[in-house]
């Protein structure tokens, strides 16, 4: 089996787990499928590089990228099972408070990479860019299809 063909079948893998969870929506499985794989491609590169000793910037990089990611899962799955459209303002205090709930959950994550595990500032912040360049340009690609 080549490399093309291994790369369709994780991602139809990938895909149906999205689905099972109620992923559904075209564009937002691609998105978030592109974003599992970019994070753990970079948690596992990262964690290679640094048991060889080369330091730890990938995988700080890697765990911006997963944090982007579990955020988007997050919104995307609150999104895709409510509508604000339904109920108009009366979901939004749940939205709030689950959106609050994810910022001090994201906090703690940032102040444990950057104070306790000492990570590079920029190499964590290059996982977040990259985790938003990943999704944008997904969400675009399955637009014109």
């Amino acid at each position: 089996m080549n490399a093309p063909e291994t790369l369709s079948a994780i991602s139809a893998r990938l895909d149906g787990w999205l689905w099972r969870r109620g992923i559904r929506h075209m564009q937002i499985l691609p998105l978030l499928r592109n974003l599992l794989l970019a994070s753990a491609l970079l948690l596992l590169a990262g964690g290679l590089i640094v048991t060889l000793g080369l330091g730890p910037s990938v995988l700080w990089a890697g765990t911006g990228c997963t944090l982007m990611t579990w955020i988007f899962w997050e919104l995307a799955r609150f999104f895709l099972r409510r509508s604000l459209n339904d109920d108009g303002m009366a979901v939004l205090p749940l939205l709030l408070l689950r959106w609050g709930l994810r910022l001090i959950v994201g906090a703690g994550v940032v102040y444990l990479v950057l104070i306790v595990g000492r990570a590079s500032p920029m190499a964590f912040v290059a996982g977040l860019v990259l985790a938003e360049i990943i999704a944008l340009v997904s969400y675009v690609r399955a637009g014109r299809r």
